[in-house]
């Protein structure tokens, strides 16, 4: 494998703006399970407050570093269900991708008489002197989506990403013949991302025949778009792009787009992470580059942080029996099997709320292998 240094892309700076559904909160999801959140408030700087009307027995805060995609969404709703139909009271504190924010939100929540705390995404070097002070306050803290286990925290929930990213790499580098020039997109700095990112080039590292390149970018499908307009221009001949690494998702939307846009869709190959009704819907589009996305299992990993969180609450379950990291279960979503996976993640509602008619997918795309469900054993 040789490895380009080519750092097209602007790189982070300040606080990171999404470019789809920016500003999205959980109320949408929480109020289809029959949850009414009570009262939004916006904090000091950047990002909302937001409490559930329900007066429980006890109080759990969530922090997260954004609400911004099926993927937080998810996660944090089923949390929030969980711990509500337990008797608790929620408050959520969505930073919106500001990191400075996401550390005060953490560090307020612990001082306003919380009962326990889950953290949704953040840096483990930050949040460990934070996760200290809970830990002196009698808080327990449980994380999800940082990715790796937080000093003074009972564990890390997250889907399993080094084995998430082998699958992906698989998937893009058979369906390019082990050969060519491939983009890899992430975000510098973001643990899941660097990760994901590191399992795929130490994976085509076997392969003498591929080239890697990096694209750093920020949160934002739209820069993205346009950063693989400017490659796609700088690269115009067949051949001369084989196929682009996305670490999730959302985030090479815009560069699916730029590649369709292009007519070059049956030449360039895409995977992404996460299985976001987005990724599902790039999965069936026509003339789509998108061939793969590895799903998540984000529903239990909500429901799992807060099981864990409840347990030790209660006294069900010893700290010190708690794994500090617990994965969720992943799956490999491809054209071949994209109809059953689909609604294996999102229920029989997804053609309803994709805009897509099954019908029509199930026509274009016949199901030819079956959904394997992949899970690491823990000893």
């Amino acid at each position: 494998m040789k490895k380009c240094k080519k750092w097209f892309a602007v790189i982070v700076a300040g606080a990171m703006m999404v470019g789809i559904m920016t500003g999205c909160s959980v109320d949408e999801k929480t109020a289809e399970k029959g949850t009414v959140q009570e009262e939004t408030t916006k904090g000091d700087g950047e990002g909302t407050v937001t409490k559930s009307d329900k007066e429980g027995s006890f109080k759990i805060g969530i922090a997260a570093r954004e609400i911004t995609n099926d993927y937080n969404r998810n996660i944090i709703s089923a949390s929030q269900k969980m711990i509500e139909d337990a008797g608790g009271s929620v408050v959520i504190a969505d930073a919106q991708s500001d990191v400075q924010k996401h550390n005060e939100n953490i560090e307020n929540l612990i001082n306003s008489g919380i009962d326990g705390l889950i953290v949704h995404l953040g840096d483990p070097e930050q949040m460990a002197p934070l996760m200290e002070e809970a830990e002196k306050k009698g808080i327990p803290v449980i994380t999800n989506g940082v990715g790796s286990p937080v000093e003074h925290t009972l564990g890390d929930v997250n889907g399993d990403d080094p084995l998430m990213a082998t699958l992906a790499s698989d998937a893009l580098l058979a369906s390019i013949g082990y050969a060519g020039d491939v983009y890899v997109v992430w975000v510098p700095g973001a643990p899941l991302l660097e990760t994901r990112k590191r399992i795929f080039e130490s994976i085509a590292a076997d392969y003498p025949d591929v080239t890697i390149h990096e694209v750093p970018a920020e949160h934002n499908p739209a820069k993205v778009q346009t950063q693989i307009e400017e490659i796609l221009t700088a690269n115009p001949d067949e051949g001369s792009i084989a196929g682009i690494f996305g670490t999730y998702d959302q985030l090479v939307s815009g560069a699916s787009e730029a590649i369709r846009r292009a007519g070059r869709g049956d030449e360039i190959k895409m995977i992404g992470i996460d299985g976001d009704v987005l990724g599902f819907q790039m999965l069936f589009q026509e003339d789509s580059p998108f061939i793969s996305t590895v799903v998540m299992d984000t529903e239990s990993i909500g429901k799992q942080s807060a099981e864990v969180l409840l347990g030790v609450m209660n006294g069900e379950v010893d700290p010190a029996t708690v794994n500090k990291k617990i994965p969720a279960s992943c799956y490999v979503a491809t054209r071949k099997n994209g109809v059953e996976a689909a609604e294996m993640k999102w229920g029989k509602n997804f053609w309803e709320d994709a805009g897509l008619v099954k019908e029509d997918v199930e026509k274009a795309f016949p199901k030819k292998e079956e959904v394997v469900v992949t899970l690491p054993s823990i000893p």
